[in-house]
């Protein structure tokens, strides 16, 4: 039978990790207890990685003279909830050994001949088990190197986390001391297993945004258990994504962050009637807040890669456009700097905690808790997709067509629509989704076509300020570029709008 494993993993420089066991803070915290230990562990795998595409996890560690056998796989509040059968393994005992859960053994018993050792991971780990309001919880700071089984094929990388585990009592008081840790350590959350850890700091992508966890949904779920889901993807795609911010300052990071920010608030907007408390509204609240302030950087990064480099190439203004070129990679630097310390700071980290609680509580996806998300989900989602795709036509038929100012609403009633169509978008058949979709696309890259025009008109007034006639003039140059860009947009919105909104919404195609 397995355990359930709630446990909250940090991570951080080695020399924040390796003080924090000495620190006052944890001495207040633990009241001077904890030890260290040496920890050995062989994970294994096929060589195709037939266990980590399933999400799971199979390890051999060295314990009190013997082998323990480790199985885990991730439970449904993802990031923080794990399911895990240990067992101590006799001499002689096969490995792997039986976990007692059938889908486990059957996969088990099925790669048993191809499993091979596929890393090591050896680490000094300082624990201590404490109490805690009204619970009992146990901390561990793990400092190591791993490496690859086979000599040679991975050079070695080192390997540090922090881990907070609930033994027992509330998930409520685990998240409360997960806070109390952030303010007082320079750590931040991470998403990913020791394991992962290790191969991506061996593979030297450890600033990497991985792909996006895919929100599986099915009919006859309940809308309550598809929210849970949605929840903890974009927690932890947020988690995911900032070290691409912090450490690897990537243009993608950014980009992505706002993105995921985004998609956190188009999820709480669309299950908002339903709920039956202000916590997600007051999140998505602070998530707005975030994507504002990373709006800036963004800009400058369009303007520098896409606008400057496209006006540039027309040979007019040269040395003006040098001018801006300058000017503009210094407004981008302050920016970028604002950005990151925002993405690194104490109030970020929180709020992707209390994301993660609020996913985990998930008190919606229990029927007695809530009727409304107790549904079949598949019930809710065309309630929910009517409501979004009348907002988006009253926002069209109310719009000033000759105005292009005007436009911008329905852009954003557009690409709010947008993402509410992705989180309900599994419950339909590619096919009878894809068209719809693909318009949908269509309208939004021409609407960001005159957004951009927009914005890349004032980041060039800015950048040439200061600058002299001739930075002036390479501005106006960008000013008219653009301006002739949008007015060309705007025709194709008109086209493409018209055959848009005579589509029948997919999920509205039984009806016909």
């Amino acid at each position: 039978m397995s355990e359930k494993e709630l446990e909250i993993k940090f991570t951080g420089a080695p020399s924040a990790l390796s003080a924090l066991p000495g620190s006052p803070f944890m001495d207040a915290l633990t009241r001077g207890e904890g030890a260290w230990e040496r920890l050995e562990t062989r994970y294994y795998d096929t060589p195709e990685g037939d266990l980590a595409a399933s999400g799971v996890s199979l390890r051999l560690r060295e314990a009190g003279g013997g082998l323990v056998q480790t199985v885990k796989r991730k439970g449904a509040a993802g990031v923080v909830d794990r399911e895990e059968w240990e067992r101590p393994l006799n001499n002689g005992e096969a490995f792997p050994a039986l976990t007692g859960a059938s889908d486990i053994d059957v996969a088990l018993s099925t790669l048993a001949d191809r499993l091979r050792p596929e890393l090591r991971i050896d680490v000094d780990r300082w624990a201590c088990a404490f109490p805690f309001r009204n619970s009992r919880l146990e901390i561990a700071v793990d400092l190591g190197v791993s490496q690859a089984a086979a000599e040679g094929s991975r050079p070695p990388a080192m390997v540090g986390e922090v881990e907070l585990e609930l033994i027992t009592g509330s998930a409520e008081d685990l998240f409360a001391a997960a806070k109390l840790l952030l303010v007082n350590a320079p750590l931040r959350l991470s998403a990913r297993s020791k394991l992962e850890t290790a191969k991506a700091a061996a593979a030297g992508t450890e600033a990497e945004i991985p792909p996006r966890r895919k929100i599986d949904a099915s009919a006859g779920e309940t809308a309550g258990v598809l929210l849970q889901r949605a929840l903890v993807a974009a927690a932890e795609r947020m988690i995911d994504i900032q070290p691409a911010i912090t450490q690897a300052r990537a243009v993608e990071g950014v980009h992505q962050m706002r993105v995921e920010l985004r998609r956190f608030r188009a999820i709480e907007r669309v299950f908002r009637r339903s709920l039956g408390d202000e916590t997600l509204s007051r999140l998505a609240g602070r998530a707005k807040i975030f994507a504002r302030a990373l709006g800036p950087a963004r800009d400058w990064d369009v303007f520098l890669a896409e606008t400057l480099s496209a006006a540039a190439s027309h040979d007019y203004a040269p040395e003006g456009f040098a001018a801006l070129k300058a000017k503009a990679h210094g407004l981008r630097a302050e920016a970028w700097g604002r950005a990151a310390a925002i993405i690194d700071g104490l109030s970020f980290s929180t709020f992707l905690l209390e994301l993660l609680e609020a996913a985990h509580a998930a008190t919606w996806a229990r029927p007695e808790e809530n009727e409304a998300l107790a549904a079949p989900v598949e019930r809710y989602a065309r309630k929910a997709l009517d409501r979004t795709w009348r907002k988006t036509r009253k926002t069209a038929f109310e719009m000033d067509r000759d105005n292009l100012a005007a436009r911008h609403p329905l852009r954003i009633a557009l690409k709010k629509q947008r993402y509410a169509v992705q989180i309900f978008r599994a419950l339909y058949p590619k096919d009878s989704r894809k068209p719809y979709m693909a318009a949908m696309s269509a309208l939004q890259e021409a609407f960001g076509a005159v957004n951009d025009a927009v914005v890349a008109q004032g980041l060039a007034n800015e950048a040439a300020m200061g600058g002299g006639e001739r930075a002036m003039r390479a501005a106006g140059f960008i000013c008219g570029f653009h301006a002739a860009r949008a007015e060309a947009a705007a025709k194709e919105i008109d086209a493409a709008w018209a055959a848009f909104e005579e589509m029948t919404p997919f999920w509205r195609a039984e009806d016909e």
